[in-house]
């Protein structure tokens, strides 16, 4: 049978008000930092795909793995993103954001005899509220790299409706049906191992054009993507054509989404999404030496957006940006080992600098797996990003009697505790600089954690 492909993806709820004092909003996460190192011992796993290790709910008596055999892979995924802003920024104070994701995912060559084919089918109920909106900058509707990556379309919404089929010893793939972008392009499994939306899902410089084209968790549209590996898989060739108009606004960037729990399946009215990513692999999937992958990308943008220099609501037809993105082990504790430490970086540029607020983006970060000896599952993370604004993004804000904005910067550490029982605990520390970009607003101390259980 083949295996259904998983893709997690983190999640929204809110909290704390003005009213709460910062005592009260710290509770949670300082209760987290403190439990965290009374629960670092080993986990033993079992022969199942569904062990007591990696699923609070285990395996239902050998029921999850009967499913699974039969062609059905079901998920369930709580994530909680509790964040104070303890220091700097406007207000101190916290908020509590969560997402609760159920994917399913269905074999149909088992199911149904068509050959290499899966339907991946996920679901998301955010709620929460935006501890960047609330507290560190709320003069400016929030800083632009939000601290929590789980906020945003705080509904129930329904997600990926793909379908994906696999050919030539599975290096074609084919997706098609109602897909996510970021999925697919200017992504990496070390981004989600940060809080701060500037890392997770992807550089945030790609999202800030109106209206909303360039889709991420939990917006999908209709799509189809072609991946295609060399026979020696030490290349990939990406390319995919998106609906344009995911939120159905017909390209009038000022109204509200036409589509706020994804199931209006129309075709919009406003341009396509093209995109496109170049792979090179070196030592891929190897156990001895150190593997990495470097891209370089790009998505062209036909619709039409907000000319950013014009505060009288004018428009530009078009949007291009380019990516390159790395990442490469750096270490490894010895062959084979679980245990290392793997770089990271991206550089993203503006193609339509009229239609983009950031111009220039950049980051860069080190992920460590394994950092103590008994617990090789837990994971370590530094990154720092920073993003510079445009000069047509600047002419606006000056025409309309706004402050100039420079740039915005985050460095975030944090560490992973995988406990067992599909509990993880995450305790997370970010530093914004410059929050807003206009220079007016202390830089912001945000400690929290992410929480997450796998069901």
């Amino acid at each position: 049978m083949s295996h259904i492909k998983r893709v997690d993806h983190a999640p929204a709820d809110p909290c704390c008000s003005r009213r709460r004092g910062p005592a009260r909003t710290l509770a949670l996460p300082l209760a987290l930092l403190l439990i965290t190192p009374l629960l670092i011992a080993p986990l033993a796993s079992a022969a199942s795909d569904f062990t007591s290790a990696d699923h609070l709910t285990g395996n239902w008596g050998g029921a999850r793995d009967a499913l699974y055999a039969q062609g059905i892979d079901l998920r369930l995924n709580y994530t909680a993103e509790p964040l104070v802003n303890v220091s700097g920024g406007e207000i101190q104070g916290g908020t509590y954001a969560h997402n609760i994701g159920l994917d399913l995912g269905l074999d149909l060559d088992t199911l149904l005899g068509l050959p290499q084919t899966r339907l991946l089918i996920k679901l998301s109920k955010r709620d929460g509220a935006s501890v960047s909106e609330r507290f560190i900058a709320p003069s400016e509707g929030g800083n632009t790299f939000t601290a929590q990556e789980l906020v945003g379309t705080e509904n129930f919404k329904v997600v990926n409706v793909q379908l994906n089929t696999r050919l030539l010893d599975d290096r074609l793939d084919l997706a098609y049906g109602r897909l996510v972008a970021n999925d697919d392009f200017l992504n990496s499994p070390l981004y989600c191992q940060f809080v701060n939306n500037a890392f997770c899902g992807s550089p945030k410089a790609v999202f800030l054009h109106n209206p909303f084209t360039f889709t991420a968790y939990p917006v999908a549209t209709w799509g189809a993507r072609l991946r295609y590996d060399t026979p020696g898989r030490d290349w990939t060739l990406q390319a995919a054509l998106y609906d344009g108009d995911p939120e159905l606004k017909e390209g009038k960037a000022q109204i509200t989404s036409q589509n706020a729990h994804g199931t209006d399946w129309g075709l919009g009215d406003n341009g396509v999404t093209l995109a496109g990513e170049l792979h090179y692999h070196r030592h891929r999937d190897s156990n001895a030496g150190l593997p990495g992958v470097y891209k370089l990308g790009g998505y062209y943008l036909t619709g039409d957006y907000d000319d950013l220099s014009d505060p009288l609501g004018g428009q530009v037809q078009g949007n291009g940006m380019l990516w390159l993105l790395a990442e490469q082990m750096v270490s490894r504790a010895s062959p084979s080992s679980h245990r290392h430490l793997t770089a990271f970086g991206s550089l993203v540029f503006s193609l339509t600098d009229e239609a983009n607020q950031m111009t220039h983006y950049v980051n860069a970060g080190l992920v460590y797996q394994g950092l103590f000896n008994a617990r090789p599952r837990d994971t370590s993370g530094l990154g720092i990003t920073a993003g510079w604004y445009g000069s047509p993004y600047n002419d606006g804000r000056e025409a309309a009697g706004l402050a100039e904005k420079d740039y915005e910067a985050v460095v975030e550490l944090n560490h992973r505790f995988v406990l067992g029982r599909g509990l993880a605990i995450q305790p997370d520390l970010q530093y914004i600089i410059r929050p807003g970009g206009t220079g007016s607003i202390d830089d912001a101390l945000v400690i929290g954690a992410k929480v997450s259980v796998d069901f």
